[in-house]
């Protein structure tokens, strides 16, 4: 959590109240900040602790709503709901 936290400032900082860390478009840290939300909302779902927590990272609450949404990664971000049955499938859960 403290990690996270460390996250949510930087991102509070280097996003300047824009959308994305870079500003209004999707930057390489959001691509690579991207790319472990799959695997953060399958230990979310398993171990039911909430990472991306609005009261401590609210910050990257909305930022990863956005990036979900983003018409440039939807097509390509599988739910939540689909990251968690490949893991299951993948390690017999």
């Amino acid at each position: 959590m403290e990690c996270l936290v460390a996250l949510e400032e930087g991102f509070q900082k280097s996003s300047k109240a824009s959308d994305f860390f870079g500003g209004q478009n999707i930057g390489y840290v959001d691509i690579a900040c991207g790319a472990i939300l799959g695997p953060l909302f399958v230990i979310e779902a398993f171990s039911g602790v909430k990472f991306l927590n609005p009261d401590i990272t609210p910050g990257l609450v909305q930022w990863a709503e956005r990036f979900r949404a983003h018409e440039a990664v939807k097509p390509y971000m599988p739910t939540v709901a689909e990251f968690v049955e490949f893991a299951k499938q993948k390690f017999n859960v």
